[in-house]
Protein backbone atom coordinates (compact mmCIF):
# COMPACT_ATOMS: atom_id res chain seq x y z
CA UNK A 1 0.00 0.00 0.00
CA UNK A 2 1.50 3.39 -0.91
CA UNK A 3 1.94 5.98 1.46
CA UNK A 4 -1.19 7.74 0.18
CA UNK A 5 -3.47 5.22 0.14
CA UNK A 6 -2.76 5.19 4.04
CA UNK A 7 -3.59 8.35 4.12
CA UNK A 8 -6.91 7.56 2.85
CA UNK A 9 -7.29 4.45 5.33
CA UNK A 10 -6.06 6.54 7.86
CA UNK A 11 -9.08 9.13 6.80
CA UNK A 12 -12.34 6.63 6.32
CA UNK A 13 -11.15 6.17 10.34
CA UNK A 14 -11.08 10.06 10.93
CA UNK A 15 -14.83 10.33 9.13
CA UNK A 16 -16.44 7.04 10.87
CA UNK A 17 -18.61 9.34 13.07
CA UNK A 18 -19.87 11.36 10.10
CA UNK A 19 -20.25 8.35 7.98
CA UNK A 20 -22.38 6.74 11.43
CA UNK A 21 -24.58 10.09 11.34
CA UNK A 22 -25.48 9.82 8.24
CA UNK A 23 -26.56 6.31 8.16
CA UNK A 24 -28.99 7.16 11.09
CA UNK A 25 -30.25 9.86 9.17
CA UNK A 26 -30.52 7.68 5.77
CA UNK A 27 -32.38 5.44 7.47
CA UNK A 28 -35.03 7.66 8.87
CA UNK A 29 -35.12 9.84 5.51
CA UNK A 30 -37.87 10.03 3.24
CA UNK A 31 -36.76 10.98 -0.54
CA UNK A 32 -39.66 13.18 -2.01
CA UNK A 33 -41.94 10.83 -3.93
CA UNK A 34 -39.84 7.69 -3.81
CA UNK A 35 -39.58 4.91 -0.88
CA UNK A 36 -36.99 2.58 -1.28
CA UNK A 37 -35.95 -1.19 -0.75
CA UNK A 38 -33.24 -2.47 0.23
CA UNK A 39 -31.60 -3.55 -3.03
CA UNK A 40 -32.28 0.27 -4.09
CA UNK A 41 -35.20 -0.77 -6.14
CA UNK A 42 -37.77 2.21 -6.37
CA UNK A 43 -41.16 0.68 -4.81
CA UNK A 44 -43.28 3.50 -4.62
CA UNK A 45 -43.44 7.07 -6.34
CA UNK A 46 -45.90 9.93 -5.01
CA UNK A 47 -44.59 12.67 -5.88
CA UNK A 48 -47.21 15.43 -7.17
CA UNK A 49 -44.97 18.34 -7.05
CA UNK A 50 -42.46 19.10 -10.17
CA UNK A 51 -39.81 19.68 -8.27
CA UNK A 52 -39.97 16.99 -5.76
CA UNK A 53 -40.66 14.85 -9.37
CA UNK A 54 -37.33 16.00 -10.34
CA UNK A 55 -35.46 14.71 -7.60
CA UNK A 56 -37.47 11.64 -6.61
CA UNK A 57 -36.25 11.01 -10.71
CA UNK A 58 -32.91 11.51 -9.99
CA UNK A 59 -32.85 9.17 -7.07
CA UNK A 60 -34.36 6.31 -9.14
CA UNK A 61 -31.38 6.71 -11.83
CA UNK A 62 -28.61 7.06 -9.10
CA UNK A 63 -29.98 3.85 -7.57
CA UNK A 64 -29.70 2.05 -11.33
CA UNK A 65 -26.24 3.33 -11.22
CA UNK A 66 -25.56 1.95 -7.67
CA UNK A 67 -27.20 -1.03 -8.36
CA UNK A 68 -26.23 -1.83 -11.81
CA UNK A 69 -23.78 -4.68 -11.07
CA UNK A 70 -26.35 -6.80 -9.29
CA UNK A 71 -29.70 -5.32 -11.00
CA UNK A 72 -32.27 -7.66 -11.84
CA UNK A 73 -35.10 -7.67 -14.31
CA UNK A 74 -38.10 -6.96 -11.99
CA UNK A 75 -36.31 -4.03 -10.25
CA UNK A 76 -35.30 -2.72 -13.69
CA UNK A 77 -38.62 -2.71 -14.84
CA UNK A 78 -40.21 -1.51 -12.00
CA UNK A 79 -37.43 1.46 -11.48
CA UNK A 80 -38.47 1.84 -15.48
CA UNK A 81 -42.52 2.17 -14.79
CA UNK A 82 -41.79 4.54 -11.69
CA UNK A 83 -39.94 7.15 -14.17
CA UNK A 84 -42.57 7.18 -16.48
CA UNK A 85 -45.03 7.87 -13.16
CA UNK A 86 -42.92 11.00 -12.78
CA UNK A 87 -42.12 11.90 -16.72
CA UNK A 88 -45.05 14.53 -16.61
CA UNK A 89 -44.00 16.68 -13.85
CA UNK A 90 -40.21 16.28 -14.91
CA UNK A 91 -41.54 17.56 -18.63
CA UNK A 92 -42.92 20.48 -16.68
CA UNK A 93 -39.72 21.53 -15.39
CA UNK A 94 -37.07 20.82 -18.12
CA UNK A 95 -36.66 23.31 -21.11
CA UNK A 96 -37.77 21.25 -24.51
CA UNK A 97 -33.72 20.54 -25.81
CA UNK A 98 -33.27 19.03 -22.01
CA UNK A 99 -36.20 16.98 -22.05
CA UNK A 100 -35.33 15.43 -25.57
CA UNK A 101 -31.50 14.60 -24.28
CA UNK A 102 -33.29 13.17 -20.97
CA UNK A 103 -35.58 11.02 -23.51
CA UNK A 104 -32.30 9.81 -25.31
CA UNK A 105 -30.08 9.06 -22.54
CA UNK A 106 -33.05 7.10 -21.21
CA UNK A 107 -33.73 5.19 -24.45
CA UNK A 108 -30.19 4.37 -24.28
CA UNK A 109 -30.70 3.44 -20.62
CA UNK A 110 -33.00 0.61 -21.87
CA UNK A 111 -31.13 -0.19 -25.06
CA UNK A 112 -27.67 -1.00 -22.57
CA UNK A 113 -29.93 -3.29 -21.08
CA UNK A 114 -31.38 -5.29 -23.23
CA UNK A 115 -27.82 -5.74 -24.47
CA UNK A 116 -26.95 -6.41 -21.04
CA UNK A 117 -23.91 -3.79 -20.81
CA UNK A 118 -24.50 -2.73 -17.68
CA UNK A 119 -21.32 -0.73 -17.86
CA UNK A 120 -23.24 1.59 -20.56
CA UNK A 121 -26.61 1.45 -18.42
CA UNK A 122 -24.81 2.67 -15.40
CA UNK A 123 -23.29 5.37 -17.17
CA UNK A 124 -26.52 6.95 -19.62
CA UNK A 125 -28.27 6.39 -16.05
CA UNK A 126 -25.85 8.95 -14.16
CA UNK A 127 -26.04 11.14 -16.74
CA UNK A 128 -29.83 11.17 -16.49
CA UNK A 129 -29.17 12.10 -12.56
CA UNK A 130 -27.09 14.90 -13.42
CA UNK A 131 -29.25 16.62 -15.76
CA UNK A 132 -31.71 16.23 -13.26
CA UNK A 133 -29.73 17.63 -10.56
CA UNK A 134 -28.29 20.47 -12.56
CA UNK A 135 -32.47 21.17 -13.87
CA UNK A 136 -32.93 21.64 -10.03
CA UNK A 137 -33.40 25.00 -8.15
CA UNK A 138 -31.18 24.81 -5.09
CA UNK A 139 -30.88 28.39 -4.14
CA UNK A 140 -32.93 27.99 -0.89
CA UNK A 141 -32.04 24.34 -0.25
CA UNK A 142 -29.35 23.97 2.67
CA UNK A 143 -26.92 21.04 0.38
CA UNK A 144 -25.15 23.45 -2.17
CA UNK A 145 -25.34 22.28 -5.75
CA UNK A 146 -21.86 21.24 -6.36
CA UNK A 147 -22.86 18.62 -3.72
CA UNK A 148 -25.06 16.15 -5.63
CA UNK A 149 -22.20 16.85 -8.72
CA UNK A 150 -19.34 15.51 -6.07
CA UNK A 151 -21.91 12.46 -6.02
CA UNK A 152 -21.96 12.28 -9.86
CA UNK A 153 -18.72 12.06 -10.11
CA UNK A 154 -18.21 9.36 -7.59
CA UNK A 155 -21.10 7.03 -9.46
CA UNK A 156 -19.73 7.96 -12.65
CA UNK A 157 -16.04 7.03 -12.15
CA UNK A 158 -17.28 3.70 -10.57
CA UNK A 159 -19.53 3.65 -13.67
CA UNK A 160 -16.60 3.35 -16.11
CA UNK A 161 -14.46 1.21 -14.09
CA UNK A 162 -17.33 -1.44 -14.36
CA UNK A 163 -14.89 -1.75 -18.22
CA UNK A 164 -12.18 -4.04 -18.11
CA UNK A 165 -10.83 -0.74 -20.59
CA UNK A 166 -12.15 2.26 -18.84
CA UNK A 167 -12.34 5.25 -20.66
CA UNK A 168 -9.31 7.31 -19.39
CA UNK A 169 -10.19 10.71 -20.88
CA UNK A 170 -13.84 11.16 -19.13
CA UNK A 171 -12.29 9.65 -16.08
CA UNK A 172 -9.90 12.39 -16.25
CA UNK A 173 -13.25 14.79 -17.34
CA UNK A 174 -14.81 13.93 -14.38
CA UNK A 175 -11.90 14.39 -11.85
CA UNK A 176 -12.03 17.99 -13.10
CA UNK A 177 -15.29 18.72 -12.81
CA UNK A 178 -15.25 16.96 -9.38
CA UNK A 179 -11.94 19.34 -8.37
CA UNK A 180 -13.91 22.32 -9.53
CA UNK A 181 -16.82 21.58 -7.95
CA UNK A 182 -15.02 21.00 -4.90
CA UNK A 183 -13.32 24.06 -5.04
CA UNK A 184 -16.64 25.59 -4.72
CA UNK A 185 -17.99 24.32 -2.18
CA UNK A 186 -14.95 23.94 0.70
CA UNK A 187 -15.48 27.25 1.88
CA UNK A 188 -18.18 26.92 3.18
CA UNK A 189 -17.65 23.64 4.84
CA UNK A 190 -16.02 24.81 8.50
CA UNK A 191 -15.56 21.24 9.93
CA UNK A 192 -11.98 20.61 8.98
CA UNK A 193 -11.78 17.23 9.44
CA UNK A 194 -14.40 16.34 6.43
CA UNK A 195 -13.06 19.46 4.61
CA UNK A 196 -9.18 17.80 4.61
CA UNK A 197 -10.66 14.10 3.75
CA UNK A 198 -12.21 15.64 0.50
CA UNK A 199 -9.12 17.68 -0.35
CA UNK A 200 -6.96 14.33 -0.43
CA UNK A 201 -9.96 12.29 -1.86
CA UNK A 202 -10.40 14.96 -4.61
CA UNK A 203 -6.18 14.58 -5.03
CA UNK A 204 -6.20 11.09 -5.07
CA UNK A 205 -9.08 10.96 -8.08
CA UNK A 206 -6.86 13.08 -10.01
CA UNK A 207 -3.44 11.32 -9.24
CA UNK A 208 -5.83 8.00 -10.00
CA UNK A 209 -6.60 9.55 -13.17
CA UNK A 210 -3.09 10.96 -14.40
CA UNK A 211 -1.51 7.72 -13.41
CA UNK A 212 -4.21 5.66 -14.86
CA UNK A 213 -4.72 3.64 -11.64
CA UNK A 214 -7.88 1.45 -11.53
CA UNK A 215 -7.35 0.50 -7.32
CA UNK A 216 -6.68 4.19 -6.47
CA UNK A 217 -8.99 6.06 -8.94
CA UNK A 218 -11.67 2.58 -7.50
CA UNK A 219 -10.63 4.04 -4.08
CA UNK A 220 -10.72 6.92 -3.96
CA UNK A 221 -14.44 7.49 -5.78
CA UNK A 222 -15.94 5.46 -2.80
CA UNK A 223 -14.26 7.79 -0.32
CA UNK A 224 -15.92 10.64 -2.69
CA UNK A 225 -19.19 8.81 -1.95
CA UNK A 226 -19.26 8.58 1.83
CA UNK A 227 -17.57 12.21 2.09
CA UNK A 228 -20.40 13.62 0.14
CA UNK A 229 -23.14 11.71 2.16
CA UNK A 230 -20.85 13.74 5.19
CA UNK A 231 -21.07 17.04 3.20
CA UNK A 232 -25.22 16.74 3.01
CA UNK A 233 -24.96 15.48 6.83
CA UNK A 234 -23.08 18.75 7.49
CA UNK A 235 -24.82 20.94 5.24
CA UNK A 236 -28.29 19.91 6.23
CA UNK A 237 -27.11 20.61 10.33
CA UNK A 238 -25.68 23.89 9.46
CA UNK A 239 -27.97 26.02 7.55
CA UNK A 240 -26.85 28.57 5.64
CA UNK A 241 -26.91 30.60 2.20
CA UNK A 242 -25.34 29.58 -0.38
Amino acid sequence: MTSFRRLLAALIISTQLIVSTTCQANSGSVIPGVVLAKNGQAMSVTATNPEDSMAAGAEIFENLTESSPELNAPAFDDSMTKYETLRSNISEQLAPDQMKRLDALLANVRKSWQKRDRGSMAIQSIEIYRLLQESIDHTNQPVPAEVPLLDYAGFKIKALLISKDPDWEQVRKTAHEATLWWASTKSKVTDGALRDAMDHTVMGINDAARLKDTRLLKFSAEMDLILVDGLETFFNTHLQNH
